[in-house]
């Protein structure tokens, strides 16, 4: 064999050896939780950057470890669940804009039957994290609805650009979004596994980067990034903000910025020493910007009606958001 065929077969070699290696750290990567960034056309563009988080089953609740947690958080148990994708981000008001111009707003079909009950009447609930609430006449009422109550310039703060979490929006709302772009609300478990699972270290941890306390790692009034306010400010910072903070699963704002809708009615986990159901409430998750370090973890349960969009008046009416599973 001459030297120049002998070169070929070595560098042809070398070439396939670099190969395979890619292809299995790859597989390796994907067999964990990888990122997907669905296709731009068609109903598919709807969809955001997703996780695709693999099948199995994790420890969901508190077990009171973390010197943390309340009735409603326990028993710490197992749960089992089937593959499934979730939005690497909160959906964004960019995002929102595109289903408000594509005509969300006028398409029952996007609706839930009650949901869309809600959409046509001329009311606005608003209603403190669990329980209390009240009904006050739009002061727009004349008018068909067609964007979020809490859309307009009356939100607190300044720069609330596209990138930001989509909030004041009520259950329903949520849940129309959801199904135009071809997704619907993650259940409460798919939420928390995306959030708290080291798949790892078969750990569920108390924040998604840790069980130590970072108040640097999410936007709420202790953390010092400019991206959220700065030091004691309280309003939404655009989504990602906070890469240190992400989950093992590689998912974004799991906490603070903005509370998150989810699928499940609020009640009690089975076997509770304390069961409770509430009904007609929906759990919200992850805290928000204004929370402490009790309030952002990955176990927490909060509750509202679903006409609500938080808080307890029109100036505290804005920091409930969400994101889409599949």
């Amino acid at each position: 064999m001459s030297k120049d065929k002998y070169k070929m077969l070595r560098i042809f070699a070398i070439m396939l050896i670099l190969a395979a290696t890619l292809i299995m750290n790859g597989c390796s990567e994907m067999s964990v939780g990888h990122l997907e960034e669905t296709n731009a056309d068609g109903p598919e563009g709807r969809l955001g950057e997703m996780v695709t988080i693999p099948a199995g089953s994790f420890l969901m609740g508190s077990s009171y470890e973390d010197g943390f947690g309340g009735p409603e958080e326990s028993p710490q148990h197992r749960v089992y669940l089937p593959t499934y994708q979730i939005d690497n981000y909160e959906v964004t008001r960019g995002q929102y804009r595109k289903f408000i111009e594509a005509g969300g707003y006028d398409d029952p079909n996007y609706w839930s039957a009650e949901g869309w009950k809600w959409k046509e009447s001329d009311y606005i609930v608003y209603a403190g994290l669990n329980g209390k609430f009240w009904k006050v006449v739009r002061p727009n009422k004349d008018e068909k609805r067609s964007q979020p109550e809490h859309w307009g310039a009356e939100q607190e703060w300044v720069g609330h650009g596209y990138r930001h979490p989509v909030v004041g929006v009520t259950y329903y709302e949520a849940e129309a979004y959801c199904r135009w772009a071809g997704g619907r609300l993650p259940t409460e478990a798919e939420w928390e596994k995306a959030a708290s699972w080291d798949e790892k270290k078969q750990h569920a941890n108390t924040w998604p980067w840790g069980d130590t306390w970072e108040p640097e790692y999410c936007n709420n009034p202790e953390d010092s990034n400019p991206a959220g306010g700065g030091y004691k400010t309280n309003q939404s910072a655009p989504v990602g903000s906070y890469p240190k903070g992400a989950s093992p699963y590689g998912c974004m704002d799991m906490v603070g910025n903005a509370y998150e809708w989810v699928a499940d009615t609020a009640k009690s986990y089975p076997g509770s020493q304390e069961p409770f159901e509430h009904k007609g409430y929906h759990f919200v998750r992850g805290g928000c910007w204004d929370d402490g370090p009790f309030s952002v973890r990955c176990a927490y349960r909060g509750w509202y009606l679903p006409p609500s969009s938080g808080g307890t008046g029109p100036g505290d009416s804005d920091y409930i958001g969400f994101r889409v599973a599949r």
